[in-house]
């Protein structure tokens, strides 16, 4: 018989309570690993990471709230002097489910409006925090509030009324669902610009398909949660056993993987010990090609001025001045901050010029 916080756990229970704390331990060891690395490797922790820290508190919660639904019959039939505290403890994990789905969406938000830096990017993730925000409180109140008193929800003998508990459990999972496509399919277009090589190219592309995973057990979650509210009374109980071991799952993945891109510089820096000699290698490169554009140039600007030194003897009334401009664009560390990695559409380098014409008295240029 296994005893956790001197709580017994039947036998029908090993199996979430397993998956419990290997997937919380998992999950806070790469949510560790991501602090450090964001906090002393690159030195630049932001808002992402803690909200991610949120999601991470919340799933603790839940599965505290959880370990008090075995105390007080997860898993075989209740007593009716249980029945009230039991439901009191699964009325207080549905808040925290929610929220943690809220804090680590918002988190990998957060993380793409970094990473996609361009015009068009971030007006879509400022939408989708916006739209992730309200689905956040909507489906966190709605757990809070869906009966009223909200007393009736674990004490149905108070007099009150409750909304259908099926209802909001299918819309929020729906809404998590629909989220999580947005976050997976969301970054790929982006992805295809990065300013990186393509080997980083593609090992951040597979990095972000890892939300599929998510996705993935969020579907599988729904179809337990349907198999809950479809089993005949009396069993509910036993049957959300496996509803809650696939929510506890969709959870501490979704941190993982999170926090996965995080780890770029605490894998190159301290694991292989890679400094930033690639930037500056590359920075020196585009400074030669630089170097050799402006001597391949020259020649022909020289050919324009003459020309428009004729334009200008034509013409006394008329005053050209004509200017040069080389933009370079030095592209983001290596094994930086994950900023700006996708440039914006006038940062790529080049040369151009710009004529400005302006009426008065002629003048040699």
């Amino acid at each position: 018989m296994w005893h956790v916080a001197g709580i017994e756990i039947v036998e029908r229970n090993h199996a979430l309570v397993f998956n419990m704390f290997f997937w919380a331990s998992l999950a806070f060891l790469f949510l560790s690993l991501r602090l450090y690395t964001r906090a002393f490797v690159i030195r630049q922790i932001g808002a992402d990471d803690y909200l991610m820290v949120g999601a991470m508190v919340a799933s603790i919660a839940w599965i505290i709230g959880v370990i008090y639904q075995m105390k007080y019959g997860l898993g075989r039939p209740i007593e009716q002097v249980n029945r009230v505290p039991f439901l009191q403890s699964l009325f207080g994990t549905v808040p925290m489910y929610n929220l943690a789905q809220t804090c680590y969406k918002l988190s990998i938000t957060v993380q793409s409006y970094r990473l996609f830096s361009t015009d068009r990017s971030k007006r879509i993730l400022k939408s989708l925090f916006i739209w992730i925000t309200l689905c956040g409180v909507l489906t966190v109140l709605g757990s809070f509030a869906f009966c009223y008193p909200v007393a009736k929800a674990w004490n149905p003998s108070i007099k009150g009324s409750c909304a259908n508990q099926g209802t909001i459990y299918y819309t929020s999972a729906a809404l998590n669902i629909l989220n999580d496509v947005f976050l997976t399919c969301l970054p790929f277009p982006f992805l295809l610009k990065l300013q990186v090589a393509r080997k980083h190219r593609l090992v951040l592309c597979s990095v972000f398909s890892c939300g599929l995973l998510v996705t993935i057990v969020s579907i599988c979650r729904l179809k337990f949660l349907h198999e809950n509210f479809s089993a005949p009374p009396g069993t509910d109980n036993q049957s959300s056993i496996n509803a809650a071991l696939w929510s506890i799952l969709e959870i501490n993945l979704a941190i993982i993987c999170g926090s996965v891109p995080a780890l770029k510089g605490f894998v190159s820096r301290v694991l292989l010990g890679k400094k930033n000699n690639s930037y500056v290698s590359e920075v020196s490169s585009r400074s030669r090609q630089k170097t050799r554009y402006q001597s391949q140039t020259l020649p022909s600007i020289a050919t324009e001025r003459e020309h428009e030194q004729d334009i200008i003897d034509a013409s006394p009334a008329i005053e050209v001045r004509n200017s040069y401009e080389l933009k370079t664009y030095c592209p983001a560390d290596d094994d930086g901050s994950e900023k700006d990695l996708v440039a914006s559409d006038n940062s790529r380098y080049g040369a151009g010029n710009v004529t400005t014409v302006i009426s008065g008295p002629s003048r040699a240029a």
